[in-house]
């Protein structure tokens, strides 16, 4: 194993000093890997949406739930379950941005966010939402949350306890694109009502004991959302977060094979320091240009039109 890594890596007399994997051959069928990868993971569903300034297929509700709940995690929080009510809130609200071709937390009529919330049948007692527009990679939407300070606040609140998150298809200033609404809330404490003693109607000269007020229970039907319960998120399979991710899933690809790439590149040039084989250190920085290429490329054109609002979050006393 080692002898077959040392002749395709390290110079060295078995090799005649010239590492395999910085041959013309090698080099070509990794610049062929690298395009094929661009083409299948990158490009391919980038032209299925040419008009769509963010494709539907590449941002997963599951997969952007999961990725706020890393972040909650890695705050040593508890992760957020996933109500239904709350998606279809936010589904609500995506569908109306989409409809109308507005971006921002108030719709052009005034109708503010909480609006969706009470429509779909949430009571809640602390409540924020995170929006976004024109991203083509669900990664980036939550990258780009978690850099602005306001939006990484309500993804990190440790009022809230539930979330959903929806998208939708429309216009935004004339380009078609999708829609994202993220939307996280805590259910507004169910009050019982407390029944009053019953006291038995008995003869005067007998005296029974008023019997204790019995204890208040909540039934299913009683407690809000027992329709539709809150579960924890389900972890989207690994091909989900592939489709879902198409620039970062080619940024791994390309990190592997250029850190291969100059690795190699530099073990020959500390090797060989007095003697180069002009060709391989070619073949070498020309398969780290192509690779940096792309990376700036699909940088640039992910990155190009996304748009994030300012976030909000409020409670039942900012009504």
């Amino acid at each position: 194993m080692f002898s077959r890594l040392k002749k395709h890596f390290i110079p060295h007399a078995g090799n005649n000093h010239r590492p395999h994997i910085l041959r013309d051959r090698s080099t070509c069928n990794i610049i062929a890997v690298v395009i094929f990868l661009e083409i299948f993971t990158f490009l391919i569903p980038a032209i299925a949406n040419i008009n769509l300034s963010g494709g539907m297929a590449a941002i997963l509700p599951a997969v952007l739930g999961e990725l706020t709940n890393q972040e909650r995690q890695s705050q040593n929080l508890a992760v957020l379950s996933v109500n239904p009510v709350l998606t279809r809130a936010a589904e609500m609200k995506a569908e109306d941005m989409a409809d109308k071709g507005y971006f921002a937390h108030t719709s052009p009529e005034g109708i503010t966010p909480w609006y969706w919330i009470e429509l779909a049948g949430y009571e809640y007692q602390y409540a924020g939402e995170n929006l976004a527009v024109n991203f083509r990679d669900s990664k980036d939407v939550t990258i780009a949350w978690l850099n602005s300070p306001t939006h990484k606040a309500n993804i990190v609140k440790g009022n809230y306890t539930e979330m959903g998150t929806g998208i939708a298809k429309g216009i935004y200033k004339g380009r078609n694109t999708v829609f994202v609404a993220q939307v996280y809330a805590n259910p507004a404490p169910v009050v019982l009502p407390q029944k009053a003693p019953v006291v038995a109607q008995v003869p005067a000269e007998k005296v029974v004991p008023a019997p204790k007020a019995p204890v208040a229970t909540a039934k299913p039907a009683d407690v809000l959302g027992a329709e539709a319960e809150s579960k924890v998120l389900q972890e989207p399979a690994f091909w989900q977060k592939l489709r879902a991710s198409p620039r970062n899933t080619t940024n791994i690809f390309f990190a592997i094979i250029f850190s291969v790439i100059a690795f190699t590149l530099l073990l020959y040039v500390i090797i060989k320091r007095r003697e180069h084989h002009l060709d391989l250190v070619t073949n070498g920085f020309a398969v780290i240009a192509i690779i940096g290429a792309i990376f700036v490329a699909n940088y640039q054109y992910s990155y190009q039109s996304m748009v994030i609002t300012q976030s909000l979050d409020y409670s039942v006393e900012s009504k």
